[in-house]
C-alpha cells in the first residue's frame, strides 16, 4: 500500500536525517524513526513506514546507515540472547526437513 505522508513529516524527516548526517557522520534508521514518530503521533503512522520513509532519505543524501543493537535478531547473534526470537515461520521451519534432503543441510550453522 502506497503510504502517504505529510508535508511537516517529511519535512522533519528530512531535517533529522540531515542533522545525524552532519553531527554524526551516519544515521540510525531504527531510533531516528522513533524520534519522529514520537514527534508526530497525530498522525497515527507506524514506525516501519517512517523506517522505510528515512532510509530513503539517508539514501537520497548518500548517508551511511545503522540500526539500534536491539534490533539484532537471535539468529544473528545468538550469544547476545539468551531467548529464542525467531518468529513462527522460522520455528516451523526448524521442525520440518524438505524430502530426502537431510534437515542440517537447509539450516545455517550457529557457532
Amino acid at each position: 500500500m502506497f503510504q502517504r505522508f505529510s508535508i511537516r513529516l517529511r519535512d522533519d524527516a528530512h531535517h533529522r536525517v540531515q542533522r545525524a548526517f552532519r553531527i554524526r557522520g551516519i544515521v540510525n534508521i531504527i531510533r531516528l524513526s522513533e524520534e519522529i514518530r514520537l514527534s508526530n503521533l497525530t498522525e497515527n503512522i507506524a514506525r516501519e513506514d517512517i523506517e522505510d520513509l528515512v532510509l530513503r532519505i539517508a539514501q537520497l543524501y548518500g548517508a551511511p546507515i545503522e540500526f539500534d543493537d536491539d534490533a539484532r535478531t537471535a539468529l544473528d547473534l545468538p550469544s547476545d540472547f539468551g531467548q529464542d526470537n525467531r518468529n513462527d515461520l522460522e520455528k516451523m521451519l526448524d521442525s520440518r526437513t524438505c524430502g530426502d534432503i537431510p534437515s542440517d543441510l537447509l539450516q545455517v550453522a550457529r557457532e
